[in-house]
């Protein structure tokens, strides 16, 4: 009995040592194969980054700066009256967009010019046209063309691009 025990103690002795060579093998390969699929790309990027500014030019389009936005706020609240001459009531808050902070101090500067001239505009709204895109798409166009218009009297230049409706309740 004495030699069944040495020898089952022997053959585990035996084959003890090379078991633990290849789970500690196999635990190695694995840690590598994540350190590969994680790092890898970190890796990759450090060796050749990406350029963050061709892709964000490219992104713009050709030669444009990036759009700078800025608010009107308050909202603007107009009231006006639909076909049968029922009043209703416009609470509008919009966003103007252009290219250059000088363009965007300028209208913060000439807010209240700006936001007399829309609310004069948009006062003579018909009920039955604003309440369709159409209506809030011409809306945006007639503001645009109003903010540009005061811009050019007070700094003689206009320089919005655009104008955006960021929130537009109509009663």
């Amino acid at each position: 009995m004495a030699d069944e025990e040495n020898e089952v103690e022997g053959g585990a002795e035996k084959s003890g040592p090379g078991m633990m060579k290849m789970i500690m093998l196999g635990g190695i390969a694995v840690v590598l194969l994540a350190v590969g699929v994680f790092a890898g790309p970190a890796i990759m990027n450090m060796i050749s980054p990406p350029d963050v500014e061709d892709e964000a030019k490219a992104d713009e389009g050709p030669g444009k700066d990036p759009a700078l936005y800025t608010s009107l706020h308050p909202p603007l609240v107009v009231n006006f009256k639909d076909v049968v001459g029922d009043s209703h009531f416009m609470q509008i808050t919009m966003e103007v967009m252009a290219r250059d902070q000088n363009v965007i101090n300028s209208v913060r500067e000439h807010a209240p010019a700006i936001r007399n001239s829309l609310i004069l505009l948009f006062s003579g709204a018909v009920y039955e046209e604003v309440t369709t895109r159409e209506g809030k798409e011409q809306m945006l166009a007639d503001g645009l063309a109003e903010i540009q218009k005061v811009m050019e009297e007070t700094t003689g230049e206009s320089g919005v691009e655009a104008v955006y409706f960021t929130s537009l309740v109509i009663q």
